[in-house]
């Protein structure tokens, strides 16, 4: 496979980076000098520091022989032009545009033979909806789906009275009784795929596999807590929060007589109770147009004072959603040593995350680990349905699902032959979800869940993805 990567910013290097571990063809093309130098420098591929909307550039880029093109520019409208000038004049690669302004997706030029953009991902929608999963449960962790909805992959902070440390993981399932699999173990920024002899220890970081009603049984036992979330505390009315604030607030509309309101009090008591704050003041003219039913204020929430306001405290939930990613860290930690129970925070990069939960954070959102784990799922070849990078992108979960024409159907998981620190963890058959034994023979339209290396993608790829 060969990729036409257009622009060297964080998301392009990362994308570039992951994609050429994997073996994958890549080229890379950059305007800005220093970032074309810094990519020539530390990447094994092909660097042109030139304009990515040139025909001669795309051209000496390899454009002609490439199966995927992707611009992840700074800008929209160049995204767009060179995807539309992609498309114009060569039929084979898949086009695919990192879009900030929904707008344009809601006008006709978008589908138009114009610009002919395959894939258009927007970054503000794809974090605002990792947020909301971990909302939606609890704000105990990043959340991960798999295809039949039943099964997910949380990560859980094993504190010092964990019943998982200190013995043999086959003896801590047989004690704990429940059905789970840890698939993965983060420890000191090392990633570990453990098996039944692993001793897992204090503050490694775990990736569990399982259902979301013994996920509450699991939280129960490591004193997680299950409280309720009502009263949120919403920092940042970007577009990201707006996103938030839309999902939060769906369906809870502001009755304008007091019948209407006292009805509204008594069938929605736990109706979630929003307050958003921002310290640009057209901005929070803005939100509080939008959203009638929050409290919209405008201050910012570094300045003395602002955070141990005794209401804001009484909030079960900070979510930190602005465009300073350390702050956003900063913010979370804070309000947490000031008592507010749970707290969410975006961050830039993979690494912010291992420094947000040694901070005490329940739940730390990659931006960058998000949209490229979005990109991925599109340029995968085969059935892939699912992708997520984890440990800073060292490992990948990959799911997908077996075709009829698949050559391994019939075989036992014992006699497929995977690469090193490859796991299958999950199949999912119709409606029943198998956690994997070695005589389990593999059948058509079952979904395969794997974890592993991503020096390991291109054989698994050429082995399974069939």
């Amino acid at each position: 496979m060969y990729i036409v990567i257009l622009g060297a910013g964080r998301v392009g290097y990362m994308l570039a980076s992951q994609l050429i571990d994997e073996g994958k063809d890549v080229a890379l093309i950059e305007l800005n000098s220093d970032r074309a130098k810094n990519s020539s420098n530390n990447l094994d591929c092909l660097v042109l520091n030139a304009s990515g909307t040139n025909l001669k550039t795309l051209k000496k880029a390899g454009i002609q022989k490439a199966d995927v093109f992707v611009s992840v520019t700074k800008s929209d409208e160049i995204n767009m032009i060179a995807c539309g000038l992609v498309s114009t004049e060569f039929s084979k690669p898949i086009t695919i545009a990192r879009v900030r302004n929904m707008d344009y997706a809601d006008t006709k030029l978008i589908d138009s033979s114009i610009l002919g953009i395959d894939y258009l991902i927007n970054p503000d929608k794809e974090v605002s909806g990792a947020i909301i999963r971990a909302l939606e449960h609890g704000a105990r962790s990043d959340i991960m789906k798999f295809e039949n909805g039943r099964i997910e992959m949380r990560d859980i902070p094993l504190g010092r009275d964990s019943v998982f440390i200190n013995r043999p993981l086959k003896t801590v399932r047989k004690e704990v009784n429940l059905d789970f699999l840890i698939s993965v173990v983060i420890r000191d920024n090392y990633s570990i795929i453990p098996d039944g002899e692993t001793i897992l220890r204090e503050n490694d970081r775990v990736y569990i596999l399982s259902t979301e009603e013994i996920f509450e049984e699991i939280y129960a036992l490591e004193n997680l807590g299950g409280q309720e979330i009502i009263k949120i505390l919403l920092i940042g009315g970007g577009d990201v929060g707006m996103n938030i604030a839309e999902v939060i607030l769906e369906n809870q509309e502001v009755v304008p007589n007091i019948l209407g309101r006292l009805k509204n009090i008594l069938l929605n008591k736990k109706r979630k109770k929003l307050h958003i704050i921002d310290k640009n003041y057209n901005r929070t003219k803005i939100l509080s147009e939008r959203f009638p039913q929050a409290l919209v204020t405008c201050q910012n929430i570094m300045d003395e004072g602002v955070l141990e306001d005794e209401e804001l405290l009484k909030n079960d939930l900070i979510i930190s959603a602005t465009g300073n990613h350390e702050l956003n860290i900063i913010a979370g930690s804070y309000a947490k040593s000031l008592g507010i129970k749970k707290a969410i925070s975006l961050v830039m990069k993979d690494s912010y995350r291992h420094m947000a939960h040694n901070l005490n954070l329940d739940v730390a959102i990659s931006r960058n680990t998000t949209i490229v784990n979005s990109i991925l799922k599109i340029i995968r070849r085969g059935n892939i349905k699912n992708v997520y990078a984890i440990s800073g992108g060292k490992l990948e979960v990959l799911e997908f699902s077996i075709s009829v024409n698949s050559t391994l159907i019939g075989k036992q998981l014992a006699d497929i032959k995977l690469p090193k620190n490859t796991l299958i963890i999950l199949i999912s058959r119709g409606e029943d979800t198998i956690i994997p034994y070695g005589s389990l023979v593999v059948e058509a339209n079952d979904y395969i869940a794997i974890i592993t290396e991503r020096e390991s993608i291109k054989k698994l790829e050429g082995l399974l993805v069939e």
